[in-house]
């Protein structure tokens, strides 16, 4: 009697099965492993593209909103002054009161600095002394305004207004050996010293300055990160990177 072949042919045909699905499972996992390292080359490319790039720039302040701001400022200081000197100097002395015991225009000349400092020194002392100072204000505000950053909105106006006024009260010292004060503030027996507009442009100024410093920078990055810029990227139908 024959022996019947049947049982060894399902044998070899799960064996062939069992063969397969391992195959199958091998193949798989050499598809996710290829897919882990094309992402990964994909990811790690933008980056070591990014750390060959030079840093960007560094943009370039604007002046010409510098010198025109400066400018604007200054006119409007020596045209107030102009005006205080034809309607407030004597014979007439005239006095203009804006609110009574509190705001007048009188006019004033005033050699030394402010609160009168160096008022009572003889000129060779006094006028360089003063050159020297808005030689230096100038420089400093230049200097300064170079390293401006597109963020400082309150530095960028206070430095025009600090060079304005300053180059006023200079425009005074060198015309006239003196600075033309006229806006006069006083409550009973108080009395603040008499001031003009360049004055009023310096302390703003230095008041915008003083915002400046207080305000927190956040440095935001110049660049998205390489995650992203990897995603953003069309891949090939492959799966490589275009």
């Amino acid at each position: 009697m024959s022996e019947d072949p049947k049982p060894d042919s399902a044998a070899e045909a799960e064996a062939d099965a069992a063969s397969s699905e391992d195959a199958e499972g091998e193949a798989a996992a050499d598809g996710a492993a290829q897919e882990k390292r094309r992402v990964r080359r994909r990811e790690e490319k933008p980056r070591a593209l990014e750390a060959d790039k030079p840093p960007p720039p560094t943009p370039t302040p604007n002046y010409l909103f510098l010198v025109g701001m400066s400018v604007i400022f200054l006119a409007l200081d020596l045209l107030s002054k102009e005006w205080a000197v034809r309607t407030l100097e004597a014979p007439e002395n005239r006095k203009i009161v804006v609110i009574e015991g509190f705001w007048a225009f009188d006019l004033a000349k005033n050699k030394g600095g402010a609160w009168g400092i160096l008022g009572d020194q003889p000129d060779f002392v006094r006028l360089p002394f003063f050159f020297v100072i808005s030689a230096v204000a100038v420089v400093f505000i230049i200097s300064l305004y170079r390293k401006l950053e597109k963020r400082q909105t309150a530095l960028k106006w206070a430095l025009p207004l600090v060079l304005g006024g300053a180059l006023g009260n200079l425009a005074d010292r060198v015309r006239h050996q003196h600075v033309i004060d006229f806006i006069d503030w006083h409550y009973k027996t108080s009395h603040w010293p008499t001031f003009n507009i360049a004055d009023v442009w310096i302390v703003s100024g230095v008041i915008l300055m003083g915002i400046d410093m207080f305000t927190p920078r956040t440095r935001l990055p110049r660049a998205a990160p390489a995650a992203l810029r990897a995603k953003a990227k069309p891949a090939s139908p492959s799966g490589e990177e275009a």
